[in-house]
């Protein structure tokens, strides 16, 4: 059974104001996400996709988008609502993948340029409101430890952290969500 799409109310989309004009919407992730998402992961840079995969990445950008919005996780996507061409675009990704009945990992990823804006933790908070009502009790996340964003990100999650370890520059944090 898929504990993150069974037993949740839609999630309203969710709107971040960035300046000026420009807002991103955060609303579950869909099909139609798909080539959007390439896109996204098209444009990140090298040093981004490293901090998401942990590594370069071996899936092929067209791969990527359609693992996340086919497989068996879901997630919540950023879309950019700005005057110009790139109204409409893809600038953040937060994937949930079910670890089992009651726990998921979870990994973010925010458009190079847009880093800093508040993205991510909107993003975070969608995701934990999500896993609340979807009846998970831990959210796991891998992450080089050097990753000083991420790990404020996670530490600001408003959730406990149940465990931290590091093991080789890697950094596993598990959160408990309130329920």
């Amino acid at each position: 059974m898929d504990a993150m799409r069974s037993h949740t109310r839609p999630i309203p989309p969710l709107r971040h104001r960035i300046d000026g004009n420009r807002w991103v919407s955060i609303r579950p992730i869909e099909r139609a996400d798909a080539a959007g998402l390439s896109d996204f992961y098209a444009r990140l840079s090298p040093e981004s996709r490293h901090r998401r995969f942990l590594s370069c990445g071996t899936r092929s950008d067209a791969d990527l988008g359609r693992v996340f919005t086919e497989g068996d996780g879901s997630g919540f996507v950023g879309i950019l609502d700005e005057p110009g061409p790139n109204d409409g675009a893809v600038v953040a990704h937060a994937s949930i993948q079910s670890d089992d009945e009651d726990s998921a990992e979870i990994a973010f990823a925010v458009a190079d340029e847009f880093q800093g804006n508040g993205i991510g933790t909107a993003l975070m908070r969608a995701v934990v409101q999500h896993a609340g009502r979807a009846g998970l009790r831990r959210l796991n996340a891998m992450l080089f430890a050097t990753n000083v964003p991420m790990r404020r990100l996670l530490g600001n999650a408003g959730c406990a952290i149940r465990s931290d370890t590091v093991d080789f520059g890697v950094e596993e944090v598990a959160l408990d969500v309130a329920t």
